[in-house]
């Protein structure tokens, strides 16, 4: 079981998601989410929530965990200030992408590829 204890940490204050898809050993899909937040000392803080078996990793799949994890959570969407996410279409696509669709929501919510993924595609 995961320590959400940094949840009541993040409050109002702003933060951003992390979010990757993947295939396990077993085939099985799997989303895996963390936040990146500033607390009242403007000092970064990220934190690993969860992994979470999802059915399949489309666009609207994932944004619904992600919307879910929010209400769960009591994380207002509106103090989203960054999005990061591998550079699959289903995650970065600009009509149906999970990315645009947090847009959609929280026009400030900025969005950047992960840079582990960018470099890896680089190598």
């Amino acid at each position: 079981m995961c320590n959400y204890e940094f949840v009541k940490d993040i409050g109002m204050n702003i933060f951003s998601i992390i979010a990757d898809e993947y295939t396990d050993i077993s085939n099985k899909e799997q989303l895996k989410l963390c936040f990146q937040w500033t607390n009242d000392s403007v000092e970064i803080n990220e934190d690993f929530l969860d992994y979470y078996n999802i059915p399949n990793v489309n666009s609207d799949t994932t944004d619904s965990v992600i919307k879910d994890t929010f209400a769960r959570l009591q994380l207002s969407r509106s103090n989203c200030r960054g999005q990061c996410y591998d550079g699959a279409s289903n995650m970065l696509g600009c009509k149906t992408g999970v990315a645009t669709q947090l847009k959609d929501i929280q026009p400030k919510a900025y969005i950047i590829h992960c840079h582990g993924h960018s470099l890896i595609l680089s190598i």
